[in-house]
């Protein structure tokens, strides 16, 4: 059996606001510029840029691209994007913390014989250095970040490619996530089994038609089903 995980407001509780006057203003100052309105202005449509060139809602592109383009556009070399991307990120971030008993759960599932892997909806040049920050990335058997992987749930092809890139079958997966759209009808149209956690970063969804397998009340519970699950 394997399990596969989402990651932010599953494993991690987290909030960012990318609104604040606090984060432009050091992100121009990174970028050695004064105007913190013209670069948030040139951020936000070098992202529609490549947000509009996808074949579909569901491609996933590298943030990267962007903090690399707006490097370029002042001489920089574009090496120093992931810097500046990590730094643009911490500015940007209110929270972050593991929920309950994460380490317990996935140590206690790898101990039992299980897979443990990571599929989330997310952009490397944050996540990675986030998962270290966290202390989570030795605690997986594999890690599929969307933005690495070219789609992102609920398109079904990230299962796909989960699939493929780590040698597993999908029939003998479950997926974790708090998320009803992305999380449980993207794994279910892929065949997984999917357990449900809702947590206050969880999406509302009135009008969909969707079931989990499993619903858990809080992390302890969650812990309780996935073992029950080996």
């Amino acid at each position: 059996m394997n399990f596969l995980f989402d990651l932010y407001g599953t494993l991690a509780d987290i909030h960012t606001d990318e609104e604040k006057d606090e984060l432009w203003c050091g992100f121009a100052e990174l970028l050695g510029e004064n105007d913190s309105t013209a670069v948030r202005e040139e951020y936000l449509a070098i992202c529609k840029k490549h947000a509009d060139a996808r074949e579909h809602k569901f491609v996933e592109f590298d943030l990267l691209l962007v903090f690399e383009e707006m490097l370029e556009n002042r001489g920089v070399s574009k090496k120093n994007a992931p810097e500046i991307a990590r730094k643009f990120r911490v500015l940007s971030r209110e929270k972050l913390r593991l929920f309950p008993c994460i380490f317990e759960i996935l140590d206690g599932l790898r101990e039992r014989g299980a897979g443990v892997y990571l599929v989330s909806n997310a952009q490397a040049c944050f996540t990675r250095d986030e998962l270290d920050e966290l202390g989570l990335t030795e605690h997986f058997d594999g890690i599929l970040i969307s933005s690495e992987a070219g789609v992102k749930k609920p398109y079904t092809a990230i299962f796909d490619v989960a699939a493929k890139r780590f040698g597993i079958e999908l029939e003998n997966c479950v997926y974790v996530g708090n998320d009803l759209h992305d999380d449980v009808l993207g794994a279910s149209g892929a065949g997984l089994k999917t357990v449900y956690i809702e947590t206050e970063q969880s999406g509302k969804y009135p009008n969909l038609d969707v079931t989990p397998t499993y619903i858990a009340k809080d992390h302890v519970d969650m812990k309780s089903i996935l073992f029950s699950l080996v």
